[in-house]
């Protein structure tokens, strides 16, 4: 507060006391003015109010009634010379208009002061009119009886009521008006009162004036030259300063805040262009590290970006192994000096890189000659085998492992760092970490897929070499077996028969297998969609309807086969959807109970362009517990396993991947336990020239449930 005292009797005056004796005029001719207007006032309130409380709305209000009466005159009037009931609208509604306009008329007489001659004259006026209207409106009503039956009015009457109206009103109308000019003319008069608080507000105004221009120019220049600073400043003139030397106390210290605050914003933007430019370096050197090839490409970037892009004198990369010795290194210098020699005899560096690392540090210096710069003894070695007099060194790493380190040094001279600079160099860090590592990742990636596609040949060419080897002396075991049952080598007993009827089943379920392993690893390796041709679903449904025929006859299961249209006609691989139906068929067969009936039907969808293949059976179905792993490889319903079915588990897989995998289709399945299970199977039609349609699957299923109302039960 005292330095505020004396810093007003330095500069000699305020703006406030100029202000607080401008105010004081306003205050006392507020006061003037308003005394005198409170007297005028009074005397015009009255006035005021019997003009609009009083005689406007009387006015109006005899007016309404004037204007109602005379549209229902004119409407009877009307009505009788032609007749026309519509002309008798303005009459209707009129009664309601005149009393309410009555009622408004003389509730202003009763706001006039009791006694007074003028509000008896409007009352004895009023009433005249009232008596007059009320009669009028009687006769109006019985005339408009008479007419609506048919009679004639009074011609001589109605003209003598409504004349005796219009009188009466005229003569109310004529003083009610004459009172409101009255009214008017007292409500502009000026009064003596406001004459004087004019006069007084012109003085004070005058006197406010004289004083508010010199106030006025004791401060609108300075804050004019302080608003032309700013708008210097705005204009791209960020230095521009204010004159601390002019104007009142509280201006003076405006202009040295404004200054400190110009000061501010200097360093502010300084900072900002700095991060700005530093985010244009990370992010074109994170983008050139994306592309390079390799770990040392990467660290060649890395220092040729960081030297340029921060205007340094050297940069220094290096990468480190599991036991902290240089790897690969890489350094960028300014034209004018030389490179740094062999750093490898400094084996220490990668254990200072890993302290740091560690401890989630960076070592950033200023001057590393100034009093109290002491830097590890490894780390102070480097920074003199390459002259460096600024530094930061920020260490390389990912997770618990140091990869490296980058070292930023300025060798002319100290350098102040500012934090974005150093922000660059731990987020290029970080670029150059997640390059090596994904490198890493990639060349491990590499090796691994190498390793798993040579597995995957020995596993294809194992399963080739032993389905072979398993087939050959399969053949011969069929031979000799069939030999041995037609009896070419001599009659055998009734036990050797059944003997040899589990071997037969036996080497059925064997071909089988093999069968299935062998179609396993051509549908594994691959299908050439180059090689497919035109399957006719017709032809395929008789051919294996034919094939599983013994089959079907061994189990007393009965086939009911509609093959279906010529025109159904996929595109696709004869040998793998021969494959997918025969497990199919095979297994409704299977699962079926002697006696039943496994129905096989083709469909073609013209509308969907789709082909429909369904097999239903009435057998043992599937629990509903294992429908979602039907279609996982090796997998057996637990109901066939407790019936001793024979089977491997592979069946539905291997149609279902030749059926969706390689020929666009889809593959459903519908089972109730003990009662039996249909398989769809639902593939696009080829049309050549036409593209495969992928949609309308919902729409077939409608139309085949159609076609075999049972599939859904």
């Amino acid at each position: 507060m005292f330095e505020r005292r004396r810093e007003r009797a330095a500069d000699g005056w305020t703006t406030a006391s100029r202000l607080r004796k401008l105010v004081f005029l306003c205050w006392a001719m507020l006061l003037v003015v308003s005394f005198t207007a409170a007297g005028s006032l009074y005397f015009q309130s009255e006035s005021i109010r019997q003009l609009t409380a009083i005689d406007d709305p009387a006015v109006e209000a005899n007016n309404e009634i004037r204007q109602a009466i005379s549209d229902a005159q004119t409407g009877l009037m009307g009505y009788e010379l032609s007749g026309n009931r519509a002309l008798l609208q303005p009459y209707f509604g009129s009664r309601d208009r005149t009393m309410a306009a009555l009622a408004t008329l003389e509730s202003t007489f009763a706001l006039g002061a009791p006694g007074e001659a003028g509000t008896v004259r409007r009352k004895a006026l009023g009433g005249t009119q009232r008596v007059a209207a009320e009669q009028w409106s009687a006769d109006a009503l019985r005339n408009e009886q008479t007419l609506s039956g048919g009679g004639q009015s009074d011609d001589i009457r109605a003209p003598v009521l409504y004349d005796r109206f219009s009188s009466a009103n005229a003569a109310l109308g004529a003083y009610l008006t004459a009172e409101r000019e009255h009214s008017r003319l007292d409500s502009r008069t000026i009064s003596r009162g406001v004459a004087l608080s004019i006069a007084g507000a012109v003085a004070a105004l005058v006197a406010m004036l004289v004083l508010g221009g010199r106030v006025a120019r004791t401060i609108s220049r300075p804050l004019t030259e302080l608003r032309d600073t700013m708008v210097r400043q705005r204009h791209g003139e960020p230095g521009a300063r204010a004159n601390e030397e002019q104007g009142s106390s509280e201006l003076r210290s405006v202009a040295r805040d404004f200054n400190a605050l110009t000061d501010q914003n200097l360093i502010l933007l300084d900072t900002h262009e700095r991060a700005l430019g530093g985010h244009k370096v990370t992010s074109e050197i994170g983008r050139a590290i994306r592309l390079a090839s390799d770990t040392q490409a990467a660290l060649d970037i890395t220092c040729a970006g960081l030297g340029e892009g921060l205007g340094v004198d050297r940069v220094i990369g290096h990468t480190f192994g599991v036991d902290h010795k240089l790897l690969l290194g890489a350094q960028w210098h300014h034209p004018d000096l030389h490179p740094v020699g062999d750093l490898t005899v400094l084996p220490e560096l990668g254990e200072a890189a890993a302290e740091l690392w560690a401890s989630n540090d960076c070592w950033v210096r200023d001057d590393l000659l100034a009093e109290g710069s002491q830097l590890p003894a490894p780390i102070g070695t480097f920074c003199r085998i390459a002259g460096a007099r600024a530094s930061i060194m920020v260490p390389i790493g990912f997770h618990d492992r140091v990869i490296g380190m980058i070292c930023v040094l300025m060798v002319r001279g100290p350098r102040e760092w500012a934090t974005s600079e150093t922000n660059v160099v731990q987020a290029v860090a970080g670029f150059v970490a997640r390059a090596i590592v994904e490198a890493e990742n990639q060349s491990h990636q590499r090796e691994y897929v190498q390793r798993v596609e040579m597995l995957d040949r020995q596993k294809s060419d194992f399963l080739a070499t032993v389905s072979h080897e398993l087939r050959t002396p399969l053949t011969s075991i069929s031979g000799y077996l069939e030999l041995l049952q037609d009896g070419d080598v001599g009659e055998l007993t009734t036990q050797q028969y059944g003997m040899l009827d589990v071997i037969n089943r036996s080497t059925i379920r064997l071909r089988s297998l093999i069968e299935d392993v062998i179609m396993l690893n051509r549908i594994e390796g691959g299908v050439r969609k180059a090689n497919f041709a035109e399957v006719s679903i017709r032809e395929l449904l008789l051919r294996v309807g034919e094939e599983v025929k013994v089959l079907a006859q061994n189990k007393d299961v009965e086939l009911d086969i509609d093959a279906g249209p010529e025109e159904a006609v996929v595109l696709g691989d004869q040998a793998s959807l021969d494959r997918a139906v025969l497990n199919i068929f095979s297994n409704a067969i299977k699962f079926s109970h002697p006696g039943s009936v496994v129905t096989i039907v083709g469909m073609l969808d013209y509308e969907a362009r789709r082909i429909l293949i369904a097999c239903q059976d009435r057998g043992v179905g599937i629990p509903a517990h294992d429908l979602g792993n039907l279609f996982t490889r090796f997998f057996r319903a637990s109901n066939a396993t407790d019936q001793s079915i024979p089977g491997t588990g592979l069946g539905l897989s291997i149609a279902k991947q030749i059926v969706e995998d390689h020929h666009g289709g889809e593959l459903r399945l519908i089972s109730v336990e003990n009662e039996g299970t249909t398989v769809i199977i639902d593939l696009p039609l080829y049309e050549p020239g036409a593209t495969e349609a992928g949609a309308g699957m919902d729409a077939t299923q409608g139309a085949f449930s159609a076609y075999v109302p049972d599939l859904a039960d």
